[in-house]
């Protein structure tokens, strides 16, 4: 994940603002700490996070926490932060906290604070102004920090998920030392046929293959890309010195084949998957034990 933005671009009027709401919260944190917490307590994505926290360590959190809003809204050190912030977000894709949740600590947070400022309105009502507004712009930067390393971090844990899922659709099996089968099972679209060609040559170079038993028996149906994209397969495979054997073909798969024009030059097409490893076995002149199949797919 590209790192994330550790610097603030404020106007004079934002950091006054910033300083104004952080001199009106300070002599309140304790406070409205103990009364956002126990609000939180109460709803139903929260209570877990909040009890898995001991109290000594939540205490220590805050502390810190606070510290580093200071630097920020004060002192104009915002890289604490900001990185603080981006943590948080990333620790809560990883939970799987919703945005609703956030949203909800929000609502609660602007109350706790409207509540406070209104004896402050009665008395100094431009600082009450300025206090609002400082909240507001810090509610906005914790937000947009938040949120940023959230989606980053949700984005990155769908293309790990993606990934996972696309290794589980084309398993390779290693039935023998250079004997591999990939048992093709459900629709091939053009996305999973290129996969099927990046993953066959990968496991080849890999595991040094020199024949590979490609089984069609539980794919239903193909089209012109798939077809051209399982040729290709072939191909290259053969390029790399390894012997392509086609299993499973069903009698509509054939028939598509054949009216798509389709040829497999470089693959021999056998009616299921152990006559595909004898013959490979046989024509590879290795005597050599293969493993069960029927073990190997359970």
């Amino acid at each position: 994940m590209p790192p994330l933005p550790t610097r603030m671009r404020i106007t004079a009027a934002d950091k006054l603002a910033l300083a104004e709401y952080w001199k009106f919260f300070e002599p309140h944190a304790d406070a409205i700490s103990e009364e956002l917490r126990a609000s939180l307590g109460q709803l139903p994505e929260w209570a877990p996070i909040l009890k898995s926290v001991p109290p000594d360590v939540a205490a220590k959190q805050e502390l810190e926490g606070r510290a580093r809003q200071r630097l920020a809204f004060v002192d104009g050190n915002w890289a604490p932060y900001l990185e603080d912030l981006q943590a948080q977000g990333m620790n809560y894709a990883k939970m799987g906290v919703t945005f609703v949740a956030w949203y909800d600590i929000i609502a609660i947070y602007r109350e706790l604070i409207r509540a406070r400022l209104v004896e402050l309105y009665r008395t100094d009502p431009d600082r009450a102004a300025r206090a609002s507004e400082g909240m507001n712009r810090a509610i906005d930067i914790a937000m947009s920090h938040l949120g940023e390393a959230y989606l980053a971090a949700k984005e990155q844990i769908i293309t790990r998920q993606q990934e996972a899922i696309r290794e589980l659709s084309l398993p390779i099996l290693q039935v023998r030392d250079r004997l591999l089968v990939i048992p093709l099972v459900g629709l091939v679209d053009s996305g999973r046929a290129r996969q099927l060609i990046e993953t066959l040559l990968a496991a080849v170079r890999d595991r040094r293959a020199k024949g590979v038993v490609i089984d069609v028996t539980g794919v239903p149906i193909v089209d012109t890309h798939v077809a051209n994209h399982l040729v290709q397969a072939c191909d290259a495979a053969a390029l790399m010195g390894t012997m392509v054997v086609i299993t499973g073909i069903s009698p509509e798969m054939a028939q598509t084949l054949v009216s798509l024009g389709t040829h497999l030059p470089a693959a021999e097409t056998l009616v299921d998957l152990q006559e595909g490893i004898e013959f490979i076995e046989k024509a590879l002149g290795d005597s050599g034990d293969a493993l069960d199949v029927g073990d190997q797919l359970a």
